[in-house]
Parts: C-alpha cells; sequence; structure tokens
C-alpha cells in the first residue's frame, strides 16, 4: 500500500505508546505497519492517512481471491491494478467500481478499483499506452494513475509527456514499468530505465520506490525492481512506500 499522510493542525492525536499493530485478518498477510518514512521526510504527529495499493495481479480471476482480502485488510480507496486478464462477464470484488482504458482493450492491462462511496472523476485519456486514471477526492484532491508498459514495446519520453500532460496535477501515476535502474533499486540500468531517469528528472517528478525488489522471476531465481510510484512534488513529502512480504498468488508484490 502507498500511504499518503495528510498533516492536521490540532487534528487527530497520535495513539498511545503501547498500542501495537492490529491483528491479521489471516495468517498468511503479517499485519500492516506504518512503513519508515523516507530520508528527510518526517512523519507529522497528527496525521489522517490515505491507503492506496498498486499491484500487477497477474491474472483478476486467478487471484480473486487473494485481492478481495488485500481489498478487506487495507480499506483502501484505490487501487491500481495491472496486467489483470480480464474474462468476459468478470466483476470487480463486492464494493469496488473497476475502470478500464477507456476505448483500449478489454483485458485491462491497466485498471483503477475505486471503492463505493469515494468521490472520483474517470479522465479519458488520449494515448497509445495502456493506462487508466481519475481524479480521486481523498483528504485532497489528486489524479491516481494505473499505468502498464509491456517489456518488449517501444516506449518513449513523447509518449510518456502526452499522457501526463494529460493527468490533473497533483498526481500519482503507479504501474510495472518493466525498467531497470539502481536509481529505484534494481540491480543493473537497461535502456528503459535510463529514459524513466530522464524523463522524471527533466519534468520534476519524484519516484517514491527507496530500494525494495518489486519482482520475482522464479525461473531464473532472480528479483528485480519494476513497479513504480511516481508523484508530483506537491504530495512526494507527503506520501510513504513499502513492498509487501507476500506475493498473494503473483510474481509482483503488492506494494503498500
Amino acid at each position: 500500500m502507498l500511504r499518503i499522510v495528510y498533516p492536521q493542525s490540532g487534528g487527530i492525536p497520535p495513539p498511545p505508546a503501547s498500542r501495537g499493530p492490529p491483528p491479521p485478518l489471516w495468517s498468511a498477510l503479517p499485519p500492516l505497519q506504518m512503513p519508515p518514512p523516507a530520508p528527510g521526510r518526517e512523519t507529522p504527529r497528527s496525521v489522517v492517512m490515505d491507503t492506496v495499493v498498486q499491484w500487477n495481479i497477474r491474472g483478476f480471476r486467478s487471484d480473486f481471491g487473494e485481492l478481495k482480502l488485500l481489498l478487506n485488510r487495507s480499506q483502501s480507496p484505490v487501487v491500481a491494478l495491472q496486467e489483470c486478464r480480464l474474462v468476459e462477464g468478470q466483476v470487480p470484488p463486492r464494493g469496488y467500481t473497476l475502470l478500464l482504458p477507456q476505448g483500449g482493450s478489454p483485458g485491462g492491462e491497466a485498471a483503477l478499483l475505486i471503492r463505493n462511496g469515494t468521490r472520483f472523476s474517470e479522465i479519458d485519456l488520449k494515448t497509445g499506452l495502456h493506462a487508466a486514471a481519475a481524479t480521486i477526492s481523498l483528504e485532497k484532491t489528486l489524479t491516481v494513475c494505473s499505468l502498464y508498459l509491456p517489456p518488449n514495446s517501444q516506449i518513449s519520453k513523447l509518449s510518456l509527456a502526452g499522457l501526463f500532460e494529460q493527468l490533473p496535477k497533483p498526481i500519482l501515476v503507479l504501474g510495472d514499468f518493466n525498467a531497470h535502474s539502481p536509481a529505484w533499486g534494481d540491480s543493473r540500468r537497461d535502456g528503459r530505465g535510463r529514459m524513466i531517469e530522464e524523463f522524471t528528472a527533466e519534468n520534476d517528478f519524484i519516484i517514491l520506490n527507496f530500494g525494495e525488489q518489486t519482482f520475482v522471476h522464479s525461473a531464473y531465481n532472480s528479483t528485480s525492481a519494476i513497479d513504480l510510484a511516481v508523484v508530483s512534488p506537491s504530495i512526494a513529502a507527503e506520501c510513504s512506500w513499502a513492498a509487501h512480504r507476500d506475493l498473494c498468488g503473483s510474481d509482483h508484490f503488492p506494494i503498500f
């Protein structure tokens, strides 16, 4: 889950020091804990938190049960999914609305789940990329975009710029970028990783990842960091990021 922490003057008091993490709802998933802030990002004492889940689910139907457990556990108002592989007649988990790219592939390479009762406005994106986006009214109003960049497709700065320019700021772009770079914890740098580094630096975006691996390649017994969270600088200091310790049936870890 990605946690967005909003400072509040005279807001909610901090919990007692003796309070522990909430008990897990099922044995496979450890209690959710607030990940430590990145260096230089101090967590305010009085906060309101919105939890956003990011996950390459690698099959909506096959991991539907795990998805429902994650939703019950996190009570997230919005979830960014990639590689849903939807089949005809597939419905979202109860209590959520499923947003797919308008006019795009019905398979759901990128999708958003939005909890019922959450105010949102879907964005009709004009792009050749696999992306779904909506402006969400949480404690703050922001645009959340789910993005999937297939590993063998040609992706340019121009195509990324065309997408990002359609997203009202502040933005939170969550996705499987299939891009490798030590800048976000991968062991190597490839051409796409270098391009993403340059694109975010040139356009003043922040990548929240700070070193955790997000993908497990079982055939090669290796891991990599290819699932990224890209945000506007105006909200970067209010966000924290962590990868779950359980794949939950996929080959990508859910991102907290």
